[in-house]
């Protein structure tokens, strides 16, 4: 057994694997020893007196529990037990839409089968793959001399359907019900008239952990089924499954980029590593009508000009969230962004532009100036988080918001920094705009032009009437530089120069123009560090860090990942327009347990992922993301890190929650009550196996009280 073992170390093998595989080959019954010939009879006599003569039956060594509840749902499904139970047969026109549906599986499965039908030619063997409601997907007989009176007798064709429901206990019918491998031989089947054959069969699972079908391998005789045919099959679905997954994945990706591509309310072209173009959104050609021409094929410089912007995302792989205005055919347009196209091998081979009519395009760093509306989104009060860390955060954010000199925010990504601006912008400076420009996203050589403005001429491809840059557009209210770090050095001073003199001159300009704004710089670089090694001036950093705010990383405030999941779950709800689901149990502690190096824009993004992956109303471990999954399935001592407490009494202090270990037990304990201590229900509720349940019983001393 131990090939075996090594491809199917996840199943029990007393569960899967028949106790009819004898460990010799033989061609007939007259062939067996008499202690295998009174297993039969045994068997047979078993059955018979189970399902015929009432009373309790206790469950022998001899037979597995999961053959004999097959057959006592048969028995009450009123099949017959000593004549031919056959599947019903699909029409034809239901048929071909059953294939039709089935169409990335049979793909997937088609090279596969294709090689074993060649494989099988001599052999007295039938393979078989269905889908997750029993119908015969691909009927591959081997020998079919040898075998043409025994599938006469099966009566197995594609369009049929075989359950357990339709023909009674067969290896086929109960993977479709209990989701794993199962052989089933001789007088295991239901059916007397099956009693000298055996069958192998494997589940297949879709990109969601969905069950998608089975692959079956069927012998005529059960002397030549061993728990080799088993492997077989096991290594036949799994290999299936992972190319399925692989298409299915392809599949649904490519979809739902069409659709975001197509329903997008901006316009979207694509371009290949030349310039030229090769895709356009419905949007796109609407602000580019060409009545004899299509876009595809074009330039951009024939609907853009001469744009730096997009040669430089060509050249360097990186994206720019930049506003550059043009007209064509009499309408003002913005290029607002342009973002690459990456390799796995990093290799840029392209890139999308976002363009947009000036009367229609809603600036994301122009923030409304309306009071109410600010108020009711970007305050403080808006910022989730109740832990003792936050607070304090929060408390000190308002001290340094009352003033009026710069603010430097520091903070891993996805900690929310530029909430933090906003809310400190909302309340120092609520009536005039807030501009935001990233200085990583922007390449050097545009740097300078976006966030001083340009004069008309100025450059090759400048706007002839010139442009403002950030701080003349931050006048009055407040300029947010995020990702400061990664400023050139040659234009700090010139920051610096701006914020003691505040006035600015344009890139080619002959005047200084005055200013009036705040700064609020962020970064989730060491900036000290960066001064020492000569990377950022020292004397901007001064400027900036006279006011400094630190953000919690999620993980320093874990008692605030419940209130962040919630309102993630009725935010991303409300957005879908869907009732908000629920987290299972498993899921819950997948969640609290994890580290969260992507901080709170992680989460965010988790949730997002989770909604739209569950089925049900109920998000399960196999809905989240598999990086969290497995993370979770690490079978290592759990930290006692400070979660979340489950009252409001309990919240004053961080140390006052409770440990995750103790989070653990609670709800370990809640399903166990809940699944009246049947262990195989609690694990699969838990998303853990019943051995891992059983350690976690005996750690936290959760035996059933008598």
């Amino acid at each position: 057994m131990g090939s075996l073992e090594g491809v199917i170390f996840l199943y029990s093998l007393s569960n899967i694997l028949s106790p009819m595989i004898f460990q010799t080959n033989r061609t007939s019954l007259q062939n067996l020893t008499t202690n295998e010939l009174e297993l039969l009879e045994r068997i047979r006599n078993y059955k018979i007196d189970i399902l015929t003569k009432p009373g309790p039956h206790p469950y022998g060594d001899f037979v597995r529990p999961e053959v004999v509840e097959s057959w006592q749902r048969s028995y009450n499904n009123r099949l017959k037990i000593f004549d031919y139970n056959y599947g019903p047969l699909l029409t034809e026109t239901v048929f071909s839409e059953v294939l039709r549906e089935k169409n990335i599986l049979l793909k997937a499965a088609d090279p596969y089968i294709r090689q074993m039908e060649s494989i099988l030619t001599n052999m007295e063997s039938i393979i078989l793959l269905s889908d997750e409601n029993g119908v015969m997907l691909r009927v591959i007989v081997g020998s079919k001399e040898k075998l043409a009176e025994q599938n006469e007798r099966f009566k197995l064709e594609p369009g049929s359907v075989w359950t357990e429901r339709t023909v009674g206990t067969c290896a086929h019918g109960l993977s479709l019900i209990l989701g794993t491998p199962m052989q089933i031989c001789g007088p295991e089947h239901y059916c007397e008239k099956y009693e000298d054959i055996s069958c192998s069969s494997a589940p297949i699972y879709d990109a969601f952990n969905v069950l998608a079908g089975t692959l079956s391998i069927v012998t005529p005789s059960f002397q030549h089924q061993s728990s080799h045919t088993l492997a077989l099959a096991l290594n036949m679905a799994s290999a299936i499954q992972s190319l399925f997954q692989y298409q299915l994945e392809i599949e649904l990706h490519n979809e739902l980029l069409k659709v975001t591509f197509d329903v997008s309310d901006e316009g979207l072209i694509t371009l290949n590593k030349n310039g030229t173009i090769i895709k356009a959104n419905a949007k796109a050609k609407e602000l580019f009508p060409f009545p004899e021409r299509d876009l595809i094929g074009m330039p951009v410089e024939e609907i853009i000009g001469n744009s730096p912007l997009v040669k430089s995302v060509l050249e360097t792989g990186k994206a720019i969230k930049v506003d550059y205005e043009f007209k064509r055919a009499k309408q003002k347009l913005v290029l607002s962004s342009v973002k690459p196209l990456i390799s796995d091998c990093d290799i840029c081979f392209g890139c999308v532009l976002t363009i947009n009519r000036i009367k229609e395009l809603s600036k994301p760093e122009l923030v409304t100036n309306s009071i109410n509306d600010s108020e009711s989104k970007y305050s403080f009060e808006r910022i989730i988080g109740s832990s003792h860390q936050m607070a304090e955060t929060i408390k000190k954010a308002k001290k340094i918001a009352r003033l009026d000199d710069p603010v430097l925010i520091q903070g891993e990504s996805g900690t929310g920094k530029e909430l933090f601006a906003q809310a400190i912008h909302y309340t120092s400076r609520s009536q005039g705009p807030i501009i935001a420009l990233n200085c990583a996203a922007i390449p050097k050589t545009l740097i300078e032009s976006e966030l001083f403005g340009y004069e008309g001429g100025a450059f090759t491809g400048a706007e002839r009437q010139g442009r403002r840059g950030k701080i003349e557009l931050a006048n009055g209210g407040t300029l947010f530089l995020d990702e400061i770090g990664d400023m050139p050095l040659e234009l700090q001073p010139v920051l610096l120069r701006v914020l003691e003199e505040k006035q600015v001159m344009r890139v080619g300009g002959s005047q200084y123009i005055p200013v009036d704004f705040r700064l609020i710089a962020a970064t989730n670089k060491n900036l000290a560090q960066l001064v020492r090694e000569d990377k950022f001036r020292a004397d901007l950093y001064y400027r900036l860090a006279v006011y400094t705010l630190k953000i919690p990383s999620l993980r320093e405030r874990r008692s605030d990942i419940r209130e962040l999941l919630r309102y993630f779950l009725l935010e991303e709800a409300k957005k879908q327009q869907i009732r908000v689901p629920a987290l299972s149990n498993a899921a819950k502690l997948l969640l609290y347990r994890y580290d969260w190096p992507g901080n709170v824009r992680q989460l965010k993004n988790t949730v997002m992922y989770a909604i739209n992956m569950s089925t049900g109303g109920v998000i399960k471990p196999q809905d989240l993301p598999d990086m969290i999954r497995e993370a979770g399935e690490t079978e290592v001592p759990i930290a006692d890190k400070p979660v979340f407490p489950d009252s409001k009494e309990d919240k004053p202090a961080l140390e006052a929650a409770p440990s995750l270990s103790e989070v653990e037990r609670d709800v370990i304990q809640e399903v166990l009550a809940q699944k009246d201590y049947c262990i195989s229900h609690a694990a699969k509720a838990l998303g853990m196996s019943r051995s891992t349940l059983y350690k976690k019983i005996k750690e936290y001393n959760l035996y059933r009280m008598k």
